[in-house]
């Protein structure tokens, strides 16, 4: 069975909660890269120890793996809906990995440090052999990967471990049951928020944390500690959002984070051209312009937020899903919204 136009799509009923958990982690990205990209001109290695405490303590390596969670539930969701498409879905899975890493090494260029390559090359090597294993086997892989990559390298190292636990979670059918498990949501805000606060506490009170690493690594690896204290904070992160979307707030959040979630290749993309091009003339290169910097960061989040929700009204996809999907499955997909029926 080959896929024709009709079936290009692979969308099923949305999650929105994964919409809108992607457009917050596209914010909290956003406010680190912006250090890295212009603050620190590009210098993504070493930068973090310069950028301020509220910053190291509150985004900095807690936002990237809520995004690298999301990817593997994507890869996941995408595996089992191409299955319904195609007798190959993991060939279109590996094409579609293929061009990931051709625009991730584009973007690289510009933004030293990108995560789209990683997770291209993570997602061929990793989760593409792992998609012929179940839910707890994944999810068993994912804690052996996490364990051992976060003490091998500072920020790549835990995403292959990280990419295959939002796997697991797909095939454990965790994603689509968000929505009804706010007991276990709460429980993990309260166990990962616990963790997240006993961390910020030590580094407030500058307690000696030991260094604790027993597979070694690169100039004798990573700490253990640190990773895991970001991924628990964006995991209470997560918890803590999906509380909220319960709320009477909730309909609004997910009014502005969701279109962001849905464009999210698009937004990641745009705000390394917007950063480029708006930081220079501001005169941003140090720590202490702090004003512009969150004026840069809001008016980019702001535009990001309108612009998305706009072409979401009018189009299916982003321009950059929209070209990706095209590539995926080597033929053009339909765009448009169809227009609405006129009123007799």
């Amino acid at each position: 069975m080959t896929a024709d136009r009709a079936d290009l799509s692979t969308a099923g009923p949305r999650i929105h909660a994964l919409d809108t958990l992607r457009g917050f982690a596209l914010c909290g990205i956003l406010i680190v890269n912006i250090y890295q990209q212009v603050v620190f001109r590009g210098a993504a290695a070493g930068s973090a120890p310069r950028m301020p405490l509220a910053v190291q303590l509150l985004f900095y390596e807690r936002f990237y793996p809520i995004f690298s969670i999301l990817f593997g539930v994507g890869f996941g969701i995408f595996l089992r809906r191409a299955a319904l498409r195609t007798d190959r879905p993991r060939l279109v899975l590996a094409r579609r990995l293929g061009w990931l890493f051709l625009i991730g090494l584009a973007h690289f260029a510009f933004h030293p440090g990108e995560a789209l390559t990683a997770y291209a090359l993570a997602g061929l090597v990793v989760l593409l052999p792992l998609s012929r294993a179940g839910g707890r086997v994944a999810l068993a892989v994912s804690l052996v990967l996490l364990f051992v990559g976060a003490q091998l390298v500072v920020g790549y190292g835990p995403i292959p471990g990280l990419l295959a636990l939002g796997y697991a979670l797909a095939m454990l059918e965790v994603p689509a049951a968000l929505e009804r498990r706010t007991g276990r949501v709460a429980v993990g805000f309260l166990v990962f928020g616990t963790l997240a606060v006993a961390w910020i506490a030590l580094r407030l009170a500058d307690v000696a944390i030991p260094f604790w690493n027993v597979v070694g690594g690169p100039g004798g690896g990573v700490s253990l500690l640190g990773p895991l204290a970001g991924v628990a904070t964006g995991l209470a992160y997560c918890c803590g959002l999906l509380l909220l979307l319960r709320t009477p707030a909730g309909p609004a959040l997910s009014a502005v984070l969701s279109p962001m979630g849905r464009m999210a290749l698009t937004n990641y993309l745009s705000a390394t051209a917007l950063l480029l091009t708006l930081g220079p003339p501001l005169g941003i290169d140090s720590t202490r312009d702090l004003p512009r910097i969150v004026g840069l960061t809001v008016g980019i989040l702001v535009l990001q937020a309108a612009w998305s929700a706009w072409w979401l009204r009018r189009f299916r996809y982003g321009p950059a899903e929209w070209a990706w999907r095209c590539l995926t499955w080597w033929r053009r997909a339909p765009i448009r919204l169809p227009s609405p029926a006129p009123v007799s």
